[in-house]
């Protein structure tokens, strides 16, 4: 009679599914639902004279579209921005979102950065940079990185990768 007990309550635990054992497989589950994209990308070049001080500042904002119904923070987000134009891809730099977001369920949230990076850092890719955000010439921003989190002391990260067209 006791393995008969025993076997019911064990058929019982596989019946509320895996949630039940680890709770954090519906929150991994759902941030891997989550949809990341670059929505705007705001760029400006702070010329300065000598050259080597000038800037490039960028408005960064990334959607997140959560359609789950679990409610989700970020730890942190960064990525590597990369640029493609005038024929090839450049690499810019990470970004990284520093604070925690707070993603709502079945909704869509905002995250908002402002970068700089120093002349020096983009020498090699300054007159794409230039084309397009002085000339508006045709280029894509990418943003491929991961969204990490953390759920009841257990770390985890998801992948991205989102793009963006800009110029005529």
């Amino acid at each position: 009679m006791l393995v008969l007990v025993s076997g019911m309550m064990l058929a019982g635990l596989l019946s509320l599914g895996c949630d039940a054992i680890n709770p954090t497989l519906r929150y991994q589950e759902a941030a891997r639902q989550l949809r990341f994209s670059l929505d705007r990308v705001e760029p400006k070049v702070d010329l300065a004279f000598p050259l080597e001080q000038s800037r490039l500042r960028l408005l960064l904002e990334v959607g997140v579209d959560n359609p789950s119904d679990q409610r989700l923070r970020t730890r942190r987000v960064a990525g590597d921005l990369h640029l493609n134009g005038q024929g090839g891809d450049h690499a810019l730099g990470l970004v990284s979102f520093p604070e925690g977001a707070d993603i709502a369920p079945k909704g869509r949230s905002i995250l908002k950065v402002e970068v700089a990076f120093r002349y020096a850092d983009l020498k090699g890719a300054w007159g794409p940079l230039s084309a397009a955000v002085q000339r508006h010439e045709p280029a894509i921003w990418t943003l491929a990185g991961e969204a990490r989190f953390e759920v009841m002391g257990i770390e985890f990260g998801v992948p991205f990768s989102t793009r963006k067209e800009s110029g005529r």
